[in-house]
């Protein structure tokens, strides 16, 4: 690993809130501290390291194309399907009160 990504590893390990908005965290496994992240087989959405085997939500919301990453504090789970919901509210469930969207 390089120095870039130690870093990147030490400072999301302590505080996960924007790692959304880091591409470089893409590829990086936050448990084992792998680069060997590859698409999970059945869920597009997911990402798996091939190390530990931790897997992780990470795409693009399809309503505003703001990047979602189930590893940061602002895209928690749905309630209803447990996927993860984008900061803009949007999970891609059928619109019921809990999946109202709501601008934040």
């Amino acid at each position: 690993m390089d120095l870039h990504s130690e870093k990147l590893l030490k400072k999301y390990r302590e505080d996960r809130d924007g790692m959304r908005n880091c591409p470089e965290l893409a590829g990086l496994c936050l448990i084992c501290g792998s680069i060997h992240i590859v698409p999970h087989k059945d869920d597009h959405r997911k990402l798996v390291c091939r190390n530990c085997g931790f897997a992780f939500y990470r795409y693009v919301c399809p309503a505003c194309n703001s990047t979602v990453d189930g590893r940061d504090s602002r895209n928690r789970a749905c309630p209803e399907c447990g996927i993860r919901i984008c900061s803009c509210g949007a999970c891609g469930c059928p619109a019921t009160p809990s999946h109202e969207r709501s601008c934040s």
